[in-house]
């Protein structure tokens, strides 16, 4: 592992050679001290104050501060949200405000990195690395962000290259041998008009999670590296992007959740009881790389943006399909995303009280899933009696959007978008292309209207209706339709004590059609996985932000969100039970959610700094299935870190879910009982060096 990718460790070590930068994220602590903090959630820079939506912002000193490498660390400091992991690791699935991802649809959130919509699920799971912010918006995103942002959008901005020469080397090591190193290197080629950086990391570990025989089913490495250019000169300015992301690592962790004699499950969230027994240790051989191209040209009162992105992910699995220690059954499969995105806009520029975007977009996705299962013979590659698919799925669309904003008065502005999406898809067995060719085509308009008034030049009340939409698609050669969510929000955002203090609240109300549940069926004999619809469900809720500022040396944020999601009709389906469903909480949503943080400076003189950071997140138990079943228990998580900073030199400790809270994130709903286990306590020392 060390040798393969030494090439990398080498070059972070490297720039350990550069001096010190004793300018240690000033303005990321000014936001934090409630400065103003500009945001880019409507397609152009706005004080988040000013922003009329529901708006959480994690800078990137605070996702270093808080360890988060990952999109389930930004869960943890999210109202409404939640993030699992299912028997692959690239297919993350996000819920919130009660919406929830599905196998081999658009993720229920539009994610996008520096401009670029990723268009899949099994994009996400891949590490924050080198990030300036994080911007979540909760409600439905369809106006300006399209058919996948049906209950919000995620924009994740990484750090520009910039004209002096900055960067940052870092390194871990953690229980389980786990080792993480990351870096990042930044300046000019050309001064003040061609800047370059280039960042990467290399992580490692013999894991964590032990199967019955004391075998870690977990082990793994990844190494990834990035590179941009920005090129400005006059009115334009031309960025590009390129990264490439590969590693090897154990997946399909499942075990068999145990059961009574009567039936009943016995502590569903033990997942060390049993734990795996699979006689096939589970790997994956996953690789995804990336190029996009960002051109914005000033016309003076008008801005033109292109951005063109194409994003390629391969996954290869190979694992056992009984979960047993019997020689039973294997499964041998291929997962390829391909993703080509072209969006285009024109942005007024001027301050005046009309302000307007236009645009139209383009996505061409293409899935391949070859998809064996066999007798395990102790033979590869498998011979494929159980299943042998290929599954071959395109998706085409193209939209059409606009926003205006209208200032009626100092204080009150009216908004109004439209998007139009349309989208066609082809799904076949190229094994069996006569008997499973299918065509389908999906389409929407996603209106949004909003009313925000500033009462003071403190306080802003706002409201809006506005609709979402996510495609309907394939699941292996099953079709399942489009959902739509009919949305109504009022919220209010304020700041007190010369800004040190802000607090914003929302409520929601969503009538919601066809919501997507997705569940496999895996016997020794048969490997179906099924999306399927369910009709009617009306979702309530709330969230409340609140970060403060108590002294220069004190920093504090406090989030709580709450959903009520029932299902109010729902239809028979061959393989789960769904009778006596209506009137349950829907699969997948948490009712609530609640976390706080706080962070510590204490000065010790000889310019040393001592940094204290905690954080608690207690998350709703919730179900699996309509029957309401499947249930997985409340729990609270505890993370805190321990920093000593000297110029631009730290060292640490570091630890996630230190009370060691143990759940299932997924379970198979259909008899098997297939159940994937989160990741236990983490704990470890970093040292870091930024110049």
């Amino acid at each position: 592992m060390a040798n393969r990718h030494g090439w990398l460790l080498a070059t972070l070590s490297a720039l350990a050679l550069l001096p010190p930068d004793t300018a240690l994220a000033q303005s990321s602590e000014s936001a934090e001290a409630g400065n103003d903090i500009v945001v880019t959630a409507r397609k152009r820079e706005e004080r988040l104050q000013d922003v009329p939506e529901s708006v959480s912002v994690l800078s990137g000193d605070l996702l270093d501060r808080a360890n988060i490498s990952t999109i389930h660390g930004v869960a943890t400091l999210t109202p409404n949200m939640l993030v699992r992991s299912t028997f692959r690791s690239n297919e993350t699935f996000i819920t919130m405000r009660g919406i929830s991802s599905a196998q081999r649809a658009l993720p229920p959130v539009s994610v996008i990195i520096d401009g670029v919509q990723v268009g899949s699920n099994d994009f996400i799971n891949q590490d924050l690395q080198d990030i300036e912010r994080i911007e979540i918006l909760r409600g439905p995103q369809g106006a300006l962000y399209g058919q996948g942002a049906i209950a919000g959008a995620i924009n994740i901005i990484t750090r520009r290259p910039t004209n002096d020469m900055k960067g940052f080397l870092k390194g871990s090591f953690g229980n389980g041998n786990s080792v993480r190193v990351a870096g990042a290197v930044s300046g000019a080629l050309v001064p003040d008009t061609l800047l370059f950086r280039v960042s990467g990391y290399h992580r490692g570990t013999d894991g964590l999670i032990s199967n019955v025989r004391d075998e870690k089913v977990d082990s793994g490495y990844e190494s990834s590296i990035r590179g941009q250019l920005l090129l400005r000169t006059g009115d334009l300015e031309v960025a590009l992007r390129g990264s490439w992301t590969g590693g090897k690592e154990g997946c399909c962790l499942q075990d068999k959740a145990p059961r009574d004699s009567a039936g009943n499950f016995v502590n569903l969230d033990d997942v060390t009881n049993p734990g795996p027994s699979s006689n096939i240790l589970g790997r994956q051989d996953t690789q995804f790389h990336d190029q996009s191209a960002r051109i914005d040209y000033d016309f003076g009162p008008v801005q033109f943006t292109a951005i063109t992105g194409l994003a390629y992910v391969t996954q290869d699995v190979l694992a056992d399909l009984d979960y047993t220690a019997a020689r039973i059954s294997i499964q041998d499969l291929t997962y390829t995303t391909r993703v080509f995105n072209q969006d285009m806009r024109l942005t007024s520029t001027g301050s005046g009280p009309f302000q307007w975007i236009v645009g139209a977009f383009y996505q061409n996705r293409r899935e391949y899933n070859r998809l064996q299962a066999g007798p395990d013979n102790d033979v590869i590659p498998i011979t494929p009696t159980l299943l042998n698919q290929q599954l071959r799925t395109r998706n085409r669309a193209i939209a059409g959007y606009g926003q205006a904003s209208y200032s009626i008065t100092d204080s009150l502005e009216l908004l109004g978008a439209l998007r139009y999406d349309k989208v066609r898809a082809d799904n076949v067995d190229q094994l069996r292309p006569a008997a499973t060719q299918a065509e389908a085509s999906y389409s929407a308009f996603q209106p949004k209207v909003q009313l925000s008034w500033h009462w003071t030049p403190e306080v802003m009340l706002y409201a809006t209706y506005s609709q979402g939409f996510r495609t309907g698609g394939f699941s292996q050669s099953t079709r399942y339709d489009d959902e739509t969510t009919y949305n109504y929000e009022i919220g209010f955002k304020t700041q007190m004590m010369d800004g040190l203090v802000t607090i914003n609240g929302s409520a929601f109300h969503i009538d919601y059609r066809n919501q997507l549940l997705s569940y496999g069926v895996t016997t020794n004999s048969t490997l179906i996985r099924r999306t399927i619809n369910i009709p009617k469900t009306r979702n309530d809720g709330f969230e409340l932000e609140i970060q403060a500022r108590p002294s220069q040396r004190l920093t504090a944020g406090f989030t709580v969100g709450y959903t009520d999601s029932v299902i109010v009709e729902v239809s028979p389906d061959p393989y789960i039970p769904t009778a006596g469903a209506i009137g349950k909480n829907s699969p997948l949503v948490p009712p609530f959610t609640m976390s706080g943080n706080l962070t510590y400076r204490a000065p010790l003189g000889n310019d040393m700094e001592l940094i204290a950071y905690g954080a608690v997140q207690h998350r709703g138990g919730f179900y699996f299935d309509v029957a309401n079943a499947f249930y997985t228990q409340t729990k609270t998580f505890v993370d805190a870190n321990l920093t000593l900073e000297r110029g631009g030199w730290s060292i640490g400790l570091f630890g996630k879910n230190l009370t060691d809270a143990r759940f299932v994130e997924h379970i198979s709903i259909t008899g098997a009982d297939l159940r994937v286990p989160n990741r236990p306590r983490t704990y470890g020392i970093e040292a870091g060096f930024r110049f």
